[in-house]
């Protein structure tokens, strides 16, 4: 193998060009799986809501996806220039070339992703007569499995990538209490309760777990009264509360970083093409020199198309949050209505069978879902015992 540094100063200036686009090929090739892994929402971090999240997240995936293509297409067509030029230069010299990569691409968010690209390695090698870029051949004898991104623990924000923790539900067995202004609470006793775990912290969060209980027997109420209603918490509240607009923040910021890395690939491509011209004259090369100018301009535009898609998610992350405040608003604005009429309720329910504490004849049973833990519990029983 022939070492760049023996060749002719034109033929050198072949190999440094292909070689730098043979590197940009497989920077576009971790960039595509920096997008599969980053840019992977999880779809429950859209939340429930009707005709919101589910619209939110078929966009999202949509777009990425085309910003999937696109990065498969840059490294494609670097590929195919690095191809072109470096079996062009072997071909002039007559022998075969092998030359040393540098992948200096600075990123702290796509380096990690380099080394799972195809094609990465700290040499590429071409053949005179060939048909371009030759790789190492992996050993067919050991299964290949691509290696897994190494991410430094000082970058946060990425290291939260596929360990976030998203809203959950716990259900268990446990009894339900509503406080009444005389003492006497009104309990659900035997059923079951839910606790909302994981949620954003923010206000919405705080509503649901300060009135949790309240709500959740609320709806026990209103099941069985059997009005037929939406229930306020688990029907409505709980469709916003599940979402996590902290993580498709998190996600649609880091993409950013593809946006910059195609801006320097493209930067680095348009110096390098007007020094290539200097070492490179003819049909040819300015045949050469046109396209690549075409390509650049287009690294361009896919530059911006990644940058829309993070701004995009930063807005639908922003959306979430408003529609949380507001529910959360909404929350707060009612919830002492709905504690007064729940306390209201209880009142007038044991007023209706408080002759059982005094008739010694058999009175109606109480509604299956209701007790009453009374504020002096031996009073209760010698009560009972005199009935």
């Amino acid at each position: 193998m022939t070492q760049p540094a023996t060749l002719r100063v034109e033929t050198r200036a072949l190999v440094a060009y292909g070689t730098e686009r043979y590197e940009d090929a497989v920077t576009c090739g971790a960039v595509r799986r920096f997008l599969d892994h980053v840019g992977a929402v999880p779809p429950g971090a859209w939340g429930t809501l009707p005709d919101v999240s589910a619209k939110l997240a078929r966009d999202w995936e949509t777009t990425l996806d085309h910003r999937v293509d696109e990065a498969i297409a840059g490294r494609d067509e670097m590929e195919q220039m690095a191809d072109a030029l470096l079996q062009t230069a072997a071909d002039f010299e007559g022998t075969d070339i092998a030359t040393a990569t540098s992948f200096d691409l600075v990123n702290q968010d796509l380096t990690p992703y380099l080394p799972t690209a195809d094609g990465y390695d700290n040499q590429v090698r071409v053949r005179r007569g060939g048909a371009g870029i030759v790789t190492t051949p992996h050993n067919q004898h050991d299964p290949y499995e691509r290696p897994a991104p190494v991410i430094p623990p000082e970058n946060t924000q990425l290291a939260a990538v596929g360990h976030e923790i998203l809203p959950s539900t716990r259900v268990v067995e446990e009894p339900l209490t509503l406080g009444t202004s005389d003492g006497n609470d009104l309990t659900l006793g035997g059923g079951r309760t839910t606790y909302y775990e994981n949620g954003s912290g923010d206000a919405l969060d705080q509503f649901v777990h300060t009135y949790r209980g309240n709500l959740l027997l609320l709806e026990a109420m209103l099941v069985e009264i059997g009005t037929g209603l939406r229930m306020p918490l688990s029907d409505l509240i709980m469709n916003a509360w599940s979402s996590a607009p902290g993580v498709i923040r998190n996600r649609a910021d880091l993409l950013h970083s593809v946006a910059n890395t195609y801006k320097t690939v493209r930067t680095n491509m348009e110096d390098e093409t007007t020094s290539l011209a200097r070492y490179w004259e003819g049909n040819s090369a300015d045949a050469f020199t046109q396209h690549a100018t075409g390509r650049a301009t287009w690294l361009g535009q896919i530059q911006e198309q990644a940058s829309w898609l993070a701004e995009e998610g930063k807005k639908a992350a922003s959306l979430l949050e408003g529609l949380r405040n507001a529910y959360a608003a909404a929350g707060y604005e009612r919830i002492d209505g709905l504690l007064t009429a729940m306390q209201d309720y209880a009142t007038r329910v044991r007023g209706l069978f408080s002759p059982c504490s005094t008739r010694k004849t058999n009175c109606s049973r109480w509604p299956a879902y209701l007790s009453t833990s009374w504020s002096n519990p031996k009073n209760a029983r010698s009560e009972n015992s005199s009935s």
